[in-house]
């Protein structure tokens, strides 16, 4: 299975190098804290290629764990495209290079401790998960807004910050959901992620107890938008247009009973980036899941979505070509867009409500009233009662205005719309209202 990988993977990232070492004018310098100039300073050699061969990470992984078995080994092809596509940039620093390899690590080793607990504990495999709740849209477009406030229902079973990053494996010993160690980790690793990117905030909140997207999860899938855009791998984003995430949601579905058999639940609710373009996927591992579609004006999502991925590229590379991560991301979401068409097409529309932005903006707790409506979900007073103090307690730009424009990343609107036209026209996505 690795070699026929290897041959598939080749084709993707031969040639590539040239292509990455040319910059535009658009090219800026990025942000590093005082211990990341430090570490690249006293840092000595160049990237070693061996270090990021599947085998290599892999073998680091199984020694952290002190397991071997990975458990469905669909996710290797990607796990060999994202590291070729990697380690070719130039720019890589020498911090950067670890912080990566350490994190591809961690996701491996995740894998093994949930297909340890699965072969240990085999009962997991029976809790079930019925009538997820999906929550999609183009990234930045007002998702996490109304996943937050149908988080507020206590019928809701979310991932929180510390299962997700942590670890979705109960560790050993005796405690309750409140004295659960994983929480007292998640904050010393958001701490870290601020002081690496003090700017954050501004763009997405993170919360050591509070709901967390699947993104997280299905990195350990290795065929996500996330490496597309928080990494300049153009390859591996070439690679991910044609990728079957079927294998992903299976895994996803395998730590969401993980979970539950330790904290059950009544229903999942679930948002990411990702599951635009896995409608099709999703619906073969949760054939009664329930989606919420929100539309935006696509330039306020495209640059807004450089921008976030522009701080996830400041922790790795020395400088970020600007009207590179702009083409690139508007054609990883276009692409990804024109999937969710056609998987609506085939799919009905029972299975879907949409909503427009602006509605969210105005209206939110009418909207949420729209969508319990329509999947049948009973809401009571004291849930919509806890919505508007979520509302009241968490106004809009909070935590500061997330500023950007389309010329910031070499695009323009019209050019944007261009190639959202038929989303456009489809979904009726009008302008919206700024969201940050």
């Amino acid at each position: 299975m690795l070699e026929r990988g290897a041959r598939r993977a080749m084709s993707y990232t031969q040639g590539a190098l040239p292509a990455a070492a040319t910059a535009s004018a658009n090219e800026v310098a990025c942000f590093q804290p005082r211990l990341v100039r430090l570490w690249n300073r006293l840092a000595s050699g160049e990237a070693r290629p061996r270090d990021f061969a599947p085998e290599a990470v892999m073998g680091a992984a199984t020694r952290r764990a002190g397991l071997e078995d990975f458990g469905e080994m669909s996710f290797i092809e990607g796990l060999r495209v994202f590291l070729d596509s990697f380690i070719l940039s130039p720019q890589l620093h020498a911090f950067g290079r670890f912080y990566a390899r350490q994190m591809v690590v961690a996701m491996l080793t995740h894998r093994l401790k949930l297909t340890e607990l699965l072969k240990t504990r085999p009962e997991v495999l029976d809790q079930p998960i019925c009538r997820p709740i999906f929550v999609l849209g183009l990234p930045r477009s007002g998702t996490s807004l109304l996943f937050n406030l149908l988080a507020r229902d206590r019928a809701h079973r979310c991932m929180h910050n510390w299962e997700s990053f942590i670890g979705q494996v109960p560790p050993r010993g005796r405690y309750t959901f409140a004295t659960d160690p994983r929480r007292g980790q998640a904050k010393w690793v958001l701490r870290i992620q601020k002081y690496l990117m003090p700017e954050i905030d501004t763009q997405h909140e993170f919360l050591a107890d509070g709901p967390e997207e699947c993104t997280p999860i299905l990195m350990q899938g290795f065929a996500t938008q996330a490496f597309a855009g928080g990494f300049d791998v153009p390859a591996y984003a070439e690679w991910l247009d044609g990728a079957d995430h079927a294998p992903t949601y299976r895994h996803h579905k395998r730590v969401l009973q993980a979970l539950q058999w330790k904290y059950p639940g009544e229903r999942w609710l679930l948002k990411s980036p990702d599951h635009v373009a896995a409608v099709d996927a999703i619906l073969r591992v949760y054939p009664d899941a329930c989606f919420v579609h929100i539309h935006r004006d696509p330039v306020k999502a495209v640059c807004s979505w450089a921008s976030l991925n522009q701080t996830y590229r400041g922790v790795y590379y020395r400088r970020v070509d600007r009207d590179a991560l702009g083409q690139q991301v508007l054609t990883r979401l276009a692409h990804d867009m024109r999937r969710c068409q056609e998987d609506r097409a085939r799919h009905g529309a029972e299975r879907f409500i949409d909503v427009r932005f602006g509605d969210l903006m105005q209206h939110p707790v009418e909207v949420v009233r729209e969508i319990y409506a329509k999947f049948g979900f009973p809401l009571n007073s004291d849930t919509e009662g806890a919505m508007r103090a979520f509302l009241a307690e968490n106004p809009m730009h909070k935590h500061g205005v997330h500023r950007y424009e389309p010329e910031d990343f070499g695009l323009c609107a019209e050019t944007i719309r261009q190639r959202f036209a038929e989303y456009i026209d489809t979904f009726k996505a009008p302008p919206g209202l700024p969201a940050g």
